[in-house]
């Protein structure tokens, strides 16, 4: 097998993906293409728009591409959602694997999550040896399962080379999923704390995520151990859910929340909403889930000794450098209190 020449990103627009794109350029890679419902941004980029649910866009985007990385994906925790995610994460995840082996793809690094191992218990040091969830809190976490067990199988010593990659909560520029929801809450004065805060939950910045699918890319090869293998991918030491965002709530002036919910009443009210969610009333996904309590106020911290030993993977950004760049493009990207209304 030769070494990467052309890559496709799928999902090339979302947060993980133009991080990934931008990384690829930048280590020289001529052929670069991103597939995603919408134009990339960077007019440099080759760009195929298109829908991950339609398998003829699909192989047109693999076309003549020896690597591709699948970072396409609904997120959606809402309990009303189920059909679309099955559509998006599982259908669609199927397209790209087929797409690739009838294109003659020598490699699929998917990413996955952490969450195709989050059942309701806790996780302390978690590994590869962990079997899924035998019950997934959302059909979020389901989804994400059957596709990376649909990637793995799809190893083929001769032929598609592939390796899944979960990582723990991805958080830095870029992020839409994390930081701003955390910021609605607490500028409408809503933030409560889940939990006694004992609990500890593994991030990782964006930058060291890309470092693990470049790693990834290098070390599927035919006979090397990353074939048809999935991976953690963690960097800095966990610390507390809430905890994790107090550094930053405190540099750009909030004020810290200091309301807390304990684990049993938050896990009461979650299911409440959640089968109000069900009967189609409220908002969607619900203010609370049954996914948000427990993986908060229960340990979920992982380790990434198999990623170091078989890809190679080291994280390239330091804790406190990842705080810094994350700070600085809050300032400069997430309005004050004052503008940011109702999302």
């Amino acid at each position: 097998m030769t070494e990467m020449q052309s890559a496709l990103v799928v999902g090339g627009t979302g947060f993980v993906g133009q991080a990934l794109v931008r990384a690829l350029r930048e280590a020289g890679l001529q052929r670069v293409r991103s597939f995603d419902l919408r134009a990339h941004p960077d007019p440099a980029v080759e760009s195929l728009v298109g829908d991950i649910r339609d398998p003829g866009q699909v192989r047109q985007a693999c076309a003549g591409i020896d690597t591709v990385f699948q970072t396409a994906a609904l997120v959606d925790w809402g309990p009303r959602s189920r059909a679309r995610l099955f559509a998006v994460n599982v259908e669609g995840n199927r397209n790209v694997i087929a797409a690739c082996q009838q294109s003659a793809v020598q490699r699929l690094i998917y990413t996955s999550s952490i969450d195709v191992v989050i059942g309701g218990r806790a996780i302390r040091e978690g590994d590869e040896r962990m079997a899924y969830a035998a019950r997934h809190l959302d059909d979020y976490g389901e989804t994400k399962a059957i596709a990376e067990r649909d990637v793995l199988r799809a190893h083929d010593p001769n032929g598609l080379q592939t390796c899944a990659l979960r990582p723990a909560g991805i958080y830095g520029p870029g992020d839409r999923h994390r930081f701003p929801p955390i910021l609605d809450a607490v500028c409408a004065g809503k933030m409560v704390y889940l939990g006694d805060g004992s609990a500890r939950f593994n991030h990782v910045y964006i930058t060291n995520l890309v470092e693990a699918q470049l790693a990834a890319a290098r070390a599927l090869r035919p006979g090397a151990a990353a074939g048809g293998q999935a991976y953690f991918i963690v960097d800095h030491p966990p610390s507390n859910f809430y905890d994790f965002f107090t550094p930053y709530l405190k540099a750009l002036g909030h004020a810290i929340p200091t309301r807390r919910i304990p684990r049993g009443l938050a896990y009461g009210l979650a299911l409440l909403l959640e089968g109000i969610g069900r009967a189609g009333i409220g908002p969607q996904p619900p203010l609370l889930t049954r996914y948000v309590v427990l993986s908060t106020c229960l340990e979920h911290s992982f380790s990434a000794e198999k990623a170091r030993r078989d890809l190679g993977y080291q994280p390239v950004v330091a804790e406190e450098q990842a705080f810094e760049e994350t700070l600085a493009w809050l300032r400069a990207s997430e309005p004050p209190c004052s503008e940011r209304g109702v999302r």
